[in-house]
């Protein structure tokens, strides 16, 4: 199943990070203060999927790896100040998530 992360209105970080979790068959970690989204989540997707990343690297590298890795382009847009990962950075994870599953 493909979720339509744009309609009615954008989905929240902690919804992205649970259906990301679903479909790699985990527990959805615990979302940060302030909605940021975990660390953990990214190391579960590279493990899940065996993708090999260097698991020292931050949130956005782990993220992008991932992105990378299905084939998809990793934009700036993707990843702000603080280490953290946009709402579409999460998206295009999910996205990537599920290319791997087909």
């Amino acid at each position: 199943m493909t979720m339509d992360v744009s309609w009615p209105q954008p989905l929240r970080k902690d919804v992205i990070v649970a259906e990301v979790a679903r479909l790699i068959g985990v527990e959805p970690p615990a979302m940060s203060t302030g909605s940021s989204e975990p660390r953990a989540i990214f190391l579960l997707v590279n493990d899940r999927l065996g993708l090999g990343l260097d698991e020292r690297a931050d949130k956005p590298g782990l993220a992008r790896g991932i992105v990378e890795a299905s084939g998809d382009r990793w934009l700036p847009t993707y990843e702000s100040r603080g280490s953290t990962v946009t709402r579409d950075g999460l998206v295009a994870v999910l996205r990537a998530v599920e290319f791997f599953l087909r």
